[in-house]
């Protein structure tokens, strides 16, 4: 009876132990499995939690300065490209045009009178070389006459006397009308005051119309708190502003997952802003390299602080995506956090397993 049961002790005992075994076995092997699955997918769709959402900002600077008598936005609120944002009081702008279209005129004036200087110096030339031929012509009769007796020596020194003077005359006119052709100048609109005053004109009206602050693209101005009556200085920033369309994620993989990931890939995300959702975007490009350096030197490259622990952290290079979804561009934040993962190619079944992590991953946005 007692040998019964310690054989049948025996027997549950081994039973007991080649379970253990066979679900230490199953527990390994799953392991092996998985972290070979991990490995694999890592290469072929990477994925990140450490994404950024970027944007292009812009300090809005008045290039006039005046007393800022509108404001026509609303913090955060989007406005178009071209729409007025803010007003700078316009009238000595104003003024200045005016100034300006009145030089314009008395250059034009100026301009005319100097005209008739020409043609009067030009009509007093004509006369001159007309009275220095009739001069000539006077002269050589008399000559003439001389040689035959006709008439005495004092009428032909008179006569050289009287075309001297007639040469004279006509030296006089040439330069006077070279004198007059050169204040005027160029003629119609290539004359030199002219142009002056065109310009002057030009930017007067430039002046005025940079009085209207208008936004460089679509998009919303933020972190201002302006009110009117503000002086505005020309180059001192006045807002910043955020465009609306240039926004785009900044991706941080490590690098060991970037070989297969190449521009025009596609990519699924989920961003923190709206949990419960999944958009496709685009891989626009890898960057070159990044700074590794403690110092970040305005122009230098971009700088990621690696995590630290037992195990060596791999080096993270920023991959550029493209969004071009209208509501995932709508919900977008710059600084905003996001979940990423990229399909390098046609794998049918590590694709399905990322569609259902980004998917997953999405549901718990809702709770971390």
């Amino acid at each position: 009876m007692a040998e019964g049961a310690a054989e049948e002790a025996k027997e549950l005992a081994k039973k007991k132990g080649k379970k253990i075994r066979n679900i230490t076995n199953s527990i390994l092997a799953l392991t092996i499995v998985s972290l070979a699955i991990s490995i694999i997918s890592d290469r072929i769709i990477p994925t990140t939690d450490n994404v950024r959402v970027e944007g292009s900002i812009v300090s809005l600077n008045p290039q006039v300065s005046g007393t800022v008598s509108d404001i026509k936005v609303q913090a955060n609120r989007v406005v178009e490209k071209g729409d007025v944002l803010v007003q700078i009081t316009p009238t000595d702008y104003q003024i200045a045009v005016k100034k300006a279209e009145t030089e314009l005129k008395l250059a034009g004036q100026k301009v005319g009178a100097q005209m008739a200087d020409v043609l009067s110096a030009q009509a007093q030339l004509t006369n001159s070389l007309i009275s220095q031929e009739n001069a000539r012509r006077q002269g050589q009769r008399i000559f003439a006459m001389v040689e035959k007796g006709v008439v005495s020596q004092s009428d032909a020194d008179k006569t050289h006397a009287i075309l001297d003077k007639a040469d004279a005359e006509v030296l006089n006119a040439k330069a006077n009308l070279e004198r007059v052709q050169t204040q005027l100048g160029a003629t119609g609109n290539d004359n030199a005051q002219i142009q002056v005053a065109l310009l002057a004109l030009q930017q007067a009206q430039l002046d005025l119309e940079r009085t209207s602050i208008r936004a460089p693209s679509r998009g919303a101005v933020t972190n201002f708190t302006l009110s009117e009556g503000a002086y505005a200085s020309a180059g001192a920033p006045l807002m910043t502003f955020v465009a609306k369309d240039g926004l785009w994620l900044e991706a941080y993989f490590r690098e060991n997952s970037l070989g297969k990931i190449r521009p025009g890939d596609k990519v699924e995300l989920t961003l923190d802003y709206n949990p419960g959702k999944v958009y496709e975007g685009t891989v626009s490009s890898i960057d070159l390299g990044v700074s590794w350096r403690a110092n970040n030197q305005p122009g230098s490259l971009a700088t990621v602080k690696n995590q630290t622990g037992w195990l060596r952290d791999s080096q993270r290079m920023p991959v550029s995506i493209r969004i071009e979804n209208e509501e995932a561009m709508q919900a977008m934040r710059i600084g905003g956090q996001a979940d990423v993962i990229v399909y390098t190619g046609d794998n049918p079944l590590f694709n399905l397993l990322g569609e259902f992590w980004i998917r997953l991953v999405s549901g718990f946005s809702y709770v971390r």
